[in-house]
């Protein structure tokens, strides 16, 4: 690969490294405090979404289809009114994060243990806390990558890198979606021993 190619890729992966490094997720506050209609969800959806795919293809990360599939499957809670609320939004803007990773069922079974909109605050400014240091990570091995590869050697060496984080997130992703499926079954399990005991 010549210097120019290599530059080119280096500048890139640069940038990359600085938005991911610089991404703050959306905290509860940020929310709107008004309820929105679809279309306005859509798009304040999109804009926040947008590191996570490619919003001008076909393929958007989030759409009003989408929205009344999760409604109608019970992932999500109903709208009142069709306006959708600030926890319709966090939830939403969770799924859209998660769903390249995990399963839109088990996403929406782990949101929906909360007992009020307190605990689901709270957990969420946790969640944000560790997708932001996560970011972060990858953004200092671009970084790294960056400054310390080979460059006799680029093309390979970035090669075996990117497979080595897409290693590393199937790992995480098969353990990911054990812990939520054994929790899950056991908050099912609570719940049926409740209902036997009445």
């Amino acid at each position: 690969m010549d210097n120019s190619k290599v530059n080119n890729i280096k500048e890139e992966l640069g940038q990359l490294s600085a938005s991911l490094g610089s991404y703050k997720t959306e905290n509860w506050s940020q929310f709107p405090g008004i309820d929105l209609y679809m279309d306005q969800v859509i798009t304040y959806l999109e804009r926040l979404l947008n590191i996570f795919g490619d919003t001008s293809d076909s393929s958007k990360t989030i759409t009003s289809s989408m929205v009344n599939n999760y409604v109608k499957e019970g992932y999500l809670k109903r709208p009142v009114n069709k306006k959708y609320d600030r926890v319709h939004l966090v939830s939403l803007y969770i799924m859209s994060m998660l769903k390249p990773i995990l399963p839109i069922p088990l996403i929406a079974r782990s949101l929906g243990n909360f007992n009020n909109e307190e605990e689901y605050r709270n957990f969420y400014s946790e969640l944000t806390s560790l997708q932001d240091h996560a970011f972060n990570s990858v953004s200092q091995k671009l970084l790294n990558l960056i400054e310390s590869v080979d460059e006799n050697d680029y093309e390979n060496s970035l090669r075996l890198f990117a497979l080595q984080l897409s290693s590393e997130a199937n790992a995480h992703r098969i353990a990911a979606e054990k812990i939520l499926s054994l929790l899950n079954q056991n908050e099912a399990s609570n719940k049926n021993d409740k209902t036997k005991s009445k």
